[in-house]
């Protein structure tokens, strides 16, 4: 009976907006995307951290691969399409990776898969969309052999 009121629980506050997975049902470690040829990372993305492997690594490797160099252009970009008003990149990245944990780490783990879209610029009307939008799904948590 207190597994049903745990999970009602955690279930009533992942709507709130609010993510908080009890620590014996975190997943320790990356899980597993599934194959797909859009998949980035070659696997698991983790949400905190820079440079490789990491959701904020995608960022600003599509906002340079896009032309956005200049800190600057890239504060506004990403504040015009986060509809947020930051005046450094430092919040909006902030800003940003809570938005991916809190919507998409849904096993809490510190671990999401990324996918290249192809083909939606047109839908966006933001020519931008191929180098800074992403599609994002949980990792699946790892199962125990037993």
């Amino acid at each position: 009976m207190a597994t049903k009121t745990t999970t009602g629980l955690a279930a009533a506050v992942c709507i709130a907006g609010f993510l908080i997975a009890p620590v014996a049902l975190r997943a320790s470690g990356p899980g597993v995307c599934p194959r797909d040829s859009k998949l980035l990372n070659d696997g698991p993305t983790s949400v905190f951290g820079d440079g490789p492997g990491t959701w904020w690594g995608l960022i600003l490797d599509g906002l340079h691969a896009a032309g956005l160099d200049d800190e600057d252009e890239q504060i506004a970009y990403l504040n015009q399409v986060l509809g947020t008003a930051f005046d450094n990149l430092d919040d909006l990245r902030d800003f940003n990776l809570a938005l991916v944990e809190d919507g998409w780490d849904e096993n809490g783990n510190g671990y999401v898969c990324a996918y290249e879209l192809r083909g939606t610029r047109a839908y966006y009307d933001n020519p931008l969309l191929n180098f800074t939008f992403f599609g994002i799904s949980d990792d699946q948590i790892k199962k125990n052999a037993h």
